[in-house]
């Protein structure tokens, strides 16, 4: 079957007698030096000639690509195969420019610009190099040494929506708080003295878990034990140990004696203690294992051996009860007072492990066993798979005398010196003497019932900085694949390099414009995934410009001369990459619709990035290719950039004259034939489009399934690959304890006195630092009823049992912050030294309150005293409260009660529904405190001040976002196409099959079993950005084309085919290592990365070009395409 088909023609000479046209009489005859041939070689039209040229410029084609009109006869079998076509000259007078002379355009009918190139190649691309490194210079200069701290990445912190309520108390809060203590700090006056090693500088945790089949568990043999054991001696054993340990300065000691070190905080305390009881530990357990005995001991503990609350029992207690209750906890005081760790292990360790197991239920007596065993650790299951233990550090390693108040920055970089310079000097020590006892015991073959894990503060930035290094080295492989696939398709090491260079410097050329340029300060962390997109995408331009200059050579009427043929190449490829382009930078660009600023950031970075990666492919890398024509393509000829060193005649010559001398048999590269041909041709039949449609119509319903489970993580985000040690602990850490009197939970407080901050004038992208303004409650009055009913609230989060699941219970208390206790001791005594009289509340019978006048006096010296609720009786009222009292000086400006959470803590991210619910019970309370807010004036704010609960909220935007950025990016997507090709059926189904692409990720995920975390949801959210390329070329491929849909198909994949599968490879393979990567972001990244791009190309290429072969909807050459 025969069909005449309008295609570019590939022309071939024939001889003279065949009809030879002389060229025009005043055509430019230039040496070939200059890119021109001495003499324009006739051109014939052959008498069996089956393709018809017209090259001539015609009104209303001004703008078509094709720089001639081919009538082709060719031969199809089965729709899908073509015999190879001949091609001849138009049998025409000498040819006039298709576009016609402009601003941008010559005489000739070519880019000026590009004549420009084409002249003085070397000139311009040295000037583009040393603009480029310039630049780079400049950011350096300008942006990196201009950074306070050394580093240009605004740190990731308070990121947050700065109009939602979370964050709005938040910031009203810490900012009136930061506002008060400095004004305190600059009033206050003298010298502080820190003893040596009295405060924690840093913690060495050890978490142990049993090995896979290990049944009796951690503390099950004395194997285990003694395994455990060895952990804490390579420390504690060490007597060097006591000058960088955390001094117990409680303990008495001697003249001349040097204070113990704190003991570790671990269970082994008790199966080492320096004294066992058989007979004691059997008597409590005899008792506890009562239930009835174990609740009337909880109900009188408090009363009969703290002396609290007794007012607070509902029924009077009998004498026998508060006496036995009394007895009972005697004992137990009693053994516990010897859990040192300084004996031989206890020989029945497995009557340690009961004891435990029934001090489990004590209130009072929880804190002394709960910290080192397991959630599901219980009386009635002895056995704890889990345990862990804190080794802790002092400093400073020297008694310091500082000074209190205001203090020079002199002052200040002294003592941040001295700190970081201990620093230094205790990781060093951990490293030259504790680090390879320390690996050799986390070895799997060291026990063989026990895995050991730890981490330590003091080097765990070291630790993260060789997995980062690390990661950062798979990185530098995707790039060194870019750089050998680079070559591979380009066949130059030239324009390899070129390529590469100009990929890189995407980067600080983009920083340079988004920083200097834009003046946006907000560089986030999330902007190095840049480097990633613009190796993927740019990449995909210059195999794009490099694949036109190939098929520049079959096109007879382009090889006048280089600057003829590089403004086709220019013409061709320009649109279609100044479409892709813009499609990719509107996509990034719809992270706009995001209120966090580090996505903000990103999208609006990465847009830049991928504008100025296709600034420098068609400036740079066209420049390149000049001069890898003139110098470098003959691999025989290794020019340099001197006239001498010029390929002679010109490669463009030398393919006009190749093309002149073909049989007429004209054919491309394997793989370009391969796509043009076999994928073309498997496109065309009717059976391949049927099989293909039921496939994606099945895998659809499958992807639309599963994309439809998702759902917010409920647990911890991991920041390692799980299998990581590292990770390991932190995930054991998470998950396999409960929250122990020990622990340190997340502080809520609830704040009198604060107003709403003032947000006039934020924008955190121009201003990283300006959270806005605070504001106090002017009618906020400390007076004595404000006192009370702040006192009365501390009570009930103490006292009342239904916030026991909410509020962490130490000593069976809820721990509660409330600094009004020790005040009011303190207004009675004039003094705290007498602890008992404060901690049992017996100033309650005085007049405690504080006159509001008398503050000015009291407060000073109060905020001296130290504290009775410190362990270690080191921490001063200005420590312990330092965000609870807010005394500036003058006057009280604020008054808050902090409580820590049973449930969160101030170091990892919970899940979104376990914070909610959190949240929502600490909301409800400060709503129900009406009575406090009438006495002193304002409404309460409730927040915390470590992010959690703005943080909840991100995950709410996070999701929010990804939905609506990965939406409005295909949206765009569609404008974007169907302005540029003006038809609407292909804009719908290039759209179509983004949104395929979207669907196609999220499912797989699902599939994967992540969930919609924060990295998952960045990520779904850039997935329009990444996925667009592939199909907007082909479809800018297809409707420039001629002929009917199976021509256009097939010219489609002649031209770009090659382009899109080089791009696919180079980003699908360069995103392999990644999935190697520690930090779990880059892995999920990679993850991400090779399936958007394997996705986009499979529905690019056979999913919308199936559909276009389907439905045959004609094109319309003029007029409205819609």
């Amino acid at each position: 079957q025969q069909t005449k088909s309008r295609r570019r023609g590939k022309q071939k000479a024939m001889p003279p007698e065949s009809g030879t046209i002389a060229p025009e009489a005043n055509a430019p005859s230039m040496d070939s030096s200059d890119g021109f041939a001495e003499d324009t070689p006739p051109i014939a039209v052959a008498d069996d000639s089956s393709v018809t040229a017209v090259n001539k410029y015609t009104p209303g084609n001004e703008n078509n690509p094709d720089v001639e009109e081919a009538v082709v006869t060719h031969t199809e079998d089965n729709e899908g195969a073509i015999t190879p076509y001949k091609h001849s000259s138009p049998a025409t007078e000498s040819p006039t420019p298709t576009h016609p002379p402009s601003f941008f355009t010559n005489e000739r009918g070519n880019l000026k610009a590009v004549a420009l190139v084409v002249r003085n190649p070397c000139k311009i691309f040295s000037f583009l190099i040393a603009l480029c490194i310039i630049i780079a210079f400049l950011l350096q200069a300008l942006v990196f040494r201009a950074s306070e701290t050394g580093n240009p990445f605004t740190l990731p912190e308070n990121e947050f929506d700065v109009n939602d309520v979370r964050s709005m108390q938040y910031d009203s809060y810490r900012l009136a708080k930061d506002q008060v203590q400095e004004t305190r700090k600059m009033m206050e006056e003298g010298s502080k003295v820190t003893l040596r090693q009295s405060e924690t500088a840093a913690v060495a945790y050890w978490v142990f878990e049993a090995e896979d089949g290990n049944s009796e568990g951690v503390f099950g043999s004395a194997d285990s034990i003694a395994g455990m054991r060895e952990a804490f001696d390579i420390f504690m054993a060490d007597p060097d140990f006591v000058d960088y340990c955390l001094l117990d300065y409680k303990k008495v000691v001697g003249v001349n004696e040097t204070q113990p070190c704190r003991k570790p905080l671990t269970p082994l305390v008790m199966y080492y203690a320096s004294e066992w009881d058989e007979a004691k530990a059997a008597a409590v357990i005899t008792q506890l294992s009562d239930p009835s005995k174990v609740e009337k001991f909880n109900s009188l503990a408090l009363c009969a051996i703290e002396e609290l609350y007794c007012d607070l029992l509902p029924n009077t207690p009998s004498p026998e009860d508060l006496a036995w209750t009394k007895g009972l906890g005697a004992t137990i005081l009693s053994m516990t007072s010897k859990w040192d760790m300084e004996g031989e292990m206890v020989e029945n360790f497995g009557q340690v492990t009961e004891l435990a197991s029934y001090l489990k239920q004590v209130d009072v007596f929880r804190g002394e066993v709960d910290f080192g065993f397991d959630t599901e650790f219980s009386a009635a299951n002895p056995v704890s798979q889990f345990s862990r233990g804190i080794v802790f550090w002092g400093g400073p390693l020297e008694t310091r005398n500082g000074t209190v108040g205001e203090v020079n920055e002199e002052t200040k970089d002294l003592e941040k010196e001295a700190k970081d310079s201990e620093k230094d000097k205790r990781k060093e020590f951990i490293k030259a003497n504790y680090l390879v006892a320390m690996d050799k015991q986390s070895e799997k073959k060291t026990h063989s019932k026990l895995n050991s894990y730890y981490f330590m503060t003091a080097i765990i930035g070291d630790v993260i900085l060789g997995i980062v290094t690390q990661d950062a080295l798979l990185a530098l492989f995707s790039l060194a694949f870019v750089f050998f696939w680079l070559f591979v398709n380009t066949r130059s090491w030239f324009l390899a390099f070129v390529g590469l260079f100009e990929i890189f410097f995407s980067i600080p050329i983009s920083w340079f414009i988004f920083t200097v340029c834009f003046q946006i300060k907000y560089f986030a962390t999330l902007n190095s995934l840049a480097l990633f997109v613009v190796a993927a995408i740019g990449a995909d331009d210059i195999f794009i410009f490099m694949d036109a200059y190939k098929q520049s050579k079959y096109h007879l009427d382009v090889l006048t001369d280089m600057e003829t043929r590089m403004s086709w190449i220019y013409r061709r490829t320009g649109t279609a990459m100044a479409i892709t382009s813009a499609t990719t930078c509107a996509a990034f660009l719809c992270t706009l619709i995001t209120p966090l600023p580090s996505i903000q950031s990103f999208g609006i970075f990465a847009a830049v990035v991928i504008f100025i990666d296709y600034v420098l492919v068609m400036t740079l890398f066209c420049t390149a290719v000049v001069i890898y024509h003139d110098r470098y393509e003959n691999s025989a000829k290794f020019g340099c950039c001197c006239p001498c060193g010029t390929i002679t005649p010109s490669n463009t010559e030398q393919a006009r004259v190749a093309l002149e001398n073909s049989d007429g048999d004209i054919k491309r590269d394997r793989v370009s034939e391969f796509f043009k041909v076999q994928v073309a041709g498997f496109i065309k039949v009717p059976l391949h489009r049927l099989v293909m449609g039921v496939v994606f119509l099945t895998w659809m319903s499958i992807a639309i399934w599963q994309a439809t489970m998702i759902e917010a993580t409920k647990e911890n985000e991991q920041f390692l690959s799980e299998d990581h040690p590292l990770q390991k602990s932190l995930t054991i850490l998470n998950s396999e304890f409960p929250t122990a009197d020990d622990d340190i939970g997340l502080k809520v407080y609830f704040v009198l006195g604060v107003d709403q901050v003032d947000r006039t004038g934020v924008n955190r992208l121009l201003d990283p630092e300006n959270f806005g303004s605070p504001n106090f409650v002017p009618e906020f009055d400390f007076n004595q009823q404000c006192q009370t009913d702040l006192l009365e609230l501390c009570d009930t989060l103490k006292t009342d049992s239904k916030y026991d699941d909410l509020i962490k219970r130490k000593n069976g208390l809820g721990l509660v912050y409330c600094f009004i206790e020790e005040l009011a001791a303190y207004n009675v005594k004039g003094n705290l030294t007498d602890c008992d009289y404060v901690r049992k509340g017996e100033w309650k019978n005085e007049t405690w309150q504080v006159d509001p006048n008398d503050l000015s006096e009291v407060m000073p010296e109060f905020l001296k005293q130290k504290t009775c609720f410190d362990e270690r009786g080191m921490e001063t009222i200005s420590g312990r409260y330092q965000n609870e009292i807010g005394w500036n000086g003058v006057g009280m400006r604020f008054a808050a009660v902090s409580a820590e959470s049973n449930v969160l803590d101030p170091f990892g991210q919970d899940g979104q529904e376990t914070t909610r619910n959190e949240y929502d019970q600490f909301i409800e309370i400060a709503k129900q405190q009406d009575k406090v807010s009438q006495s002193c004036g304002g409404e309460v704010v409730m927040t915390d001040l470590n992010e959690k609960f703005v943080f909840m909220n991100n995950q709410g935007i996070y999701v929010r976002s990804a939905i609506q950025s990965s939406v409005l990016g295909v949206a765009i997507a569609f404008v974007v196409l169907l302005i540029s090709t003006r038809v609407f059926h292909i804009a719908f189904f290039a759209a179509l099959s983004i949104m395929s692409v979207l669907v196609s990720v999220v499912g797989t995920m699902v599939m994967l079993g992540w969930n919609l975390g924060s990295i998952e949801s960045i990520l779904i959210g850039i997935i329009a950005g990444f996925s667009v390329d592939y199909v907007v070329h082909l479809a800018h491929a297809y409707e420039i084309a001629k002929g009917d849909t199976y021509d256009r198909i097939t010219e489609a994949f002649g031209d770009l085919g090659i382009s899109v599968f080089n791009g696919m490879i180079t980003s699908v393979v360069a995103s392999i290592p990644l999935f190697f990567c520690q930090l779990q972001f880059f892995a999920k990244f990679g993850t991400f990365l090779c399936l958007t791009i394997a996705f986009s190309w499979v529905f690019a290429n056979f999913g919308f070009m199936s559909v276009l072969a389907q439905l045959k909807i004609p094109l319309k050459e003029k007029g409205c395409r819609l």
